[in-house]
């Protein structure tokens, strides 16, 4: 009985499976819409991963899951490749859940059942870091960008490279990896961060070129949300946009397409991308609540750059585990 379980499951999947001619028109296809191009030597590996990867969103999307993959501007790198360039923000976050665990409970304001801050004019444009680990100097420039604009009703873009190139001191590796905090506190002691326009991203550490004639916003302090509370996150995502860390390292978020993103393996503690939680709501279909996530991959990835994701389902990948706001 069993070997004709796996005798049939073993004919479905070839009949399923797709053939040369269609991975080779899909590839193509692909290739042209984001003008890709490579080297007679390099050409093969990557087919070879597109194929697999392919194979991965079909399967995926074959389960009927709410969150939709598809052939997106990662689909010719592996997942491993996609870890080690993309995702620069390396949190355990395991000691600060226990510790966020073991304090007394308070009770949390009230928040509305829907916030979206793109529509208040605080929310910069997409931008896009590269194969640069510097997710985090987005993330940072994002919720500063927020706070400042909600202060002053200015809306500046801020440089991230500004962020990549001074803030070593505070601990932070340029492209390879860092921390909003760490980030917060270089802004408040330096004084100030530099304009986008005055200090253009070039997705590599060079020397600091700060000009505090081109300082666009400044920083008081910061505050950290209590961790593991995703009430507490909704709470702050009320007042302004709010810098957090999650699990983006499984093959389902690196090929995110649309849907709410939920992924059972999402770690809670192991956090490895800097992000911004501009919103949060409740799809009316399926009456799920989500997070609205920019991230910094450009606005071919996910929706338009954004990505939803899973709120009130025990901080599915860590987006409660360390979020943190800037306070002007």
């Amino acid at each position: 009985m069993k070997v004709a379980v796996l005798l049939l499951l073993a004919s479905i999947a070839l009949v399923s499976a797709y053939t040369e001619d269609e991975y080779r028109s899909a590839f193509t296809a692909w290739m042209l819409k984001h003008s890709k191009s490579y080297a007679s030597t390099e050409f093969q590996n990557r087919y070879t991963i597109f194929k697999s990867n392919m194979d991965y969103v079909r399967d995926w999307n074959a389960k009927g899951s709410e969150t939709v993959l598809g052939l997106n501007i990662f689909a010719d790198i592996s997942n491993a490749e996609y870890q080690r360039i993309y995702l620069g923000t390396k949190i355990d976050g395991t000691a600060r859940l226990a510790a966020a665990a073991n304090k007394p409970k308070t009770v949390a304001d009230t928040y509305n059942a829907t916030v979206d801050w793109r529509n208040r004019g605080v929310v910069s444009e997409i931008k896009n870091q590269g194969d640069c680990g510097s997710c985090w100097s987005f993330s940072t420039t994002g919720s500063t960008e927020g706070a400042h604009a909600l202060k002053t009703g200015n809306l500046v873009s801020l440089s991230e490279q500004n962020l990549i190139d001074c803030s070593a001191k505070y601990g932070n590796l340029g492209c390879n990896g860092g921390l909003m905090d760490q980030a917060f506190q270089y802004i408040i002691a330096n004084g100030g961060i530099d304009t986008e326009a005055s200090y253009p991203y070039q997705g590599v550490q060079g020397t600091c070129q700060y000009n505090a004639a081109n300082s666009a916003a400044t920083l008081s302090s910061y505050k950290d949300v209590t961790s593991g509370s995703e009430t507490d996150l909704a709470t702050a995502v009320q007042q302004q946009p709010v810098s957090v860390a999650i699990d983006a390292s499984h093959t389902s978020f690196q090929l995110y397409s649309t849907g709410i993103y939920h992924d059972i393996f999402c770690s809670s503690t192991k956090l490895d991308h800097g992000v911004l939680a501009v919103g949060f709501g409740t799809d009316t279909s399926s009456s799920k609540n989500y997070w609205i996530v920019k991230n910094s991959w450009g606005t071919s990835w996910g929706q338009a750059g954004y990505i939803y994701m899973s709120k009130d389902r025990n901080n599915n990948c860590g987006i409660a585990t360390s979020a943190s706001y800037p306070i002007v």
